[in-house]
Parts: structure tokens; sequence; C-alpha cells
């Protein structure tokens, strides 16, 4: 194994726009919850509440998009704050449950939260409170399928299964991190296509870089646990001789996991590299407001750059604490307009 590999490989990646993606919108009768709903947004001491429960949120489980938030205009800092609440707690609920029948439970529920709330009567939760003030206040025209999307990939990967190709992974990471960046698009209010493909460039390496954070959370998730898991693609591992139980037993030592996480980890380099190319191409227009909903790109460049400098093993020590460089970085970025 060499010493330190740089992620130079610029394989062409083939830009995906809205247009491309399928997005079926279902809204089954739910069965096991009951909604109280609610006919107005919230407002004053109320409105407040509910964007204090967010930030909380986002602060607890989300620390990057509680600094980047930071950087959002104003007038949008609501609509941001939903679209990365609304994620937290869908995210959350893998962890939060005890079996798939009742995930896919809660997978409903929100899919009914989100219906009802595009129809005007939210539910006394705070993410669908601040959502309804957003759409119905604010005027924003979100896509209602953008967030069933959502709720979908993530229900699909319940079980914290492996992804069977790298491919996979990447599909993924399009279903959920690539729609999060188009709400925050519509939130602006703007249709090109060169941004579509910024955000779904992004949108796919934040998703991939996540996986690779989360694997030795997943693989020793702790003393008492029964649920370690590791979710890198099965195609990837199978070529570099990695077994995935050797990850939970040894974690760092497995062999075959640093070239394994150098191939993904340079598959969601080569979406940054193709991002940036593609903000390029957009012009003036990639260097206005909008720019800030592509500032997700900073935390996902900084973990590839520290995974670089350990020789991308994703056990050390060092990857799993907080990046204190996020606020400049993303400070100097969203100045520059550049990530």
């Amino acid at each position: 194994m060499s010493a330190v590999r740089i992620l130079l490989r610029r394989q062409p990646v083939r830009p995906i726009g809205r247009s491309e993606i399928s997005m079926p919108i279902t809204h089954p009768s739910i069965r096991n919850h009951s909604i109280h709903t609610h006919h107005h947004a919230p407002t004053g001491a109320n409105l407040e509440a509910v964007r204090s429960y967010c930030r909380e949120l986002l602060r607890t489980h989300d620390y990057p998009s509680y600094i980047l938030s930071t950087f959002t205009p104003p007038p949008l800092r609501d609509a941001h704050l939903v679209i990365r609440a609304f994620n937290v707690d869908i995210a959350r609920i893998a962890d939060q449950v005890s079996n798939l029948t009742v995930g896919r439970m809660r997978m409903q529920f929100w899919r009914d939260v989100i219906e009802k709330t595009y129809n005007g009567h939210p539910p006394q939760e705070p993410v669908a409170l601040l959502l309804s003030k957003v759409l119905h206040e604010d005027g924003i025209q979100f896509t209602k399928s953008f967030w069933i999307k959502v709720i979908g990939a993530r229900e699909q990967y319940l079980a914290n299964q492996s992804y069977t190709t790298l491919d996979a992974l990447e599909t993924y990471s399009e279903a959920t991190y690539s729609s999060l960046h188009y709400l925050s698009l519509e939130a602006l209010n703007y249709k090109s296509t060169d941004l579509d493909h910024v955000a779904s460039h992004i949108g796919k390496a934040s998703g991939i870089t996540a996986v690779l954070r989360g694997t030795p959370l997943m693989a020793a998730p702790g003393p008492n646990s029964t649920h370690a898991a590791v979710l890198l693609p099965v195609d990837v591992c199978a070529k570099h001789g990695l077994r995935q139980e050797d990850v939970i037993r040894h974690g760092g030592g497995a062999s075959g996991l640093k070239d394994a996480v150098f191939e993904i980890a340079t598959r969601a380099n080569d979406h940054m590299i193709t991002a940036r190319e593609m903000l390029k191409r957009a012009g003036e227009e990639g260097k206005g407001p909008v720019f800030t909903t592509f500032l997700p790109a900073v935390p996902t460049s900084l973990y590839l750059g520290r995974l670089e400098k350990v020789d991308f093993d994703v056990f050390d020590a060092s990857l799993q604490r907080r990046e204190w460089r996020l606020p400049w970085k993303a400070y100097i970025a969203n100045a520059r307009r550049q990530f």
C-alpha cells in the first residue's frame, strides 16, 4: 500500500437534472397514528419556539448544517432550517426504532405529515409547523415529491443493510442529499439545468461521504449493541477482498479496507470535481445568493481531505473530531463563491 494516495482520478460523471428523476407521490392512509391538525402556521412566540426546536435539532445532530445556516440570506433561513431539520428527523428513525415494522409506520407518519401540511392542516409537530409557515405564508413553491422521495429512500435502507453496489449508494445519495439541494434551489426560485447539476453532484458526494464517515460508528456502535453493521458497497468490498465481518472485528486493520475506502472516496471526489466544473459553467448565476445552497460541499471536501491525510483509514480517531475549521472555511468559500 502506498503512503498517501491522491484523489486525482477524473472519472466522467454524467450530470443528472430534476427532469430525469422519477418521483411518484403516494399517500396511503395512515393506520397506526392519529394526527391532530392545526389550520394555521405558527406566529409570534410559537414561531420562535418552533425555530428554536429545529435549530437545536441541527446543533445536536447535524452540526455542519447548523454552522452553514448562518450564511443563509435572512428571508430564506426558515426554508433552510425546515429542509435540514426534516432530514435529521427522517434520518434518525433507523436509530430510534426497534424493528422494521415500527420504522415503516414512522415513515408513513411522515408521508402523511407532508400531505396534510401541503393541504393547509399541519399537525402539531415543529418541522410540520415551520414547513406550513414557509409554504403558506412565505409562498415558497416547494415540489412535494422531493420530500416524499427522501422518505422513500430512507425507508428502503431502514434495516441498515449494505449497498449492493457503489452505483446503488450513488442512487441513494441522489434521492436523499441531492433532493435536499433541489429544495434549497426552489426556496430561491431558481430553475436552472446547470444549477441542478451542481446540486446533484454535491448531493451525491455528500451522501457517499456520509457512509464513509459513519462506518466506524455503525461497525462499533457500543459494547451493549447488537446492531453492528457495515454499509460499504458489496461490489467494492469483494473487489478488494474485504469481508464486512472483518471490519466489525478488526476495525481499521481489516484487510482490504483502505483500498475499498480509497475507491469509494474517489467516486465522491469525482462528483466534487464535476460540481466545481458545473458551477463554472453556470457563470454569474452561480455566484449570487444561490451559492449559499451549495455550501454543504465545504464539510464534504474537508472530510475527504482529512481522510486522505490519514491514508484512507476511516477508523482514525481524528476523523471523529468536530471540524474546527468549518466556520472559517465556509466563510472563505462563501466570500469567494468557490467550494
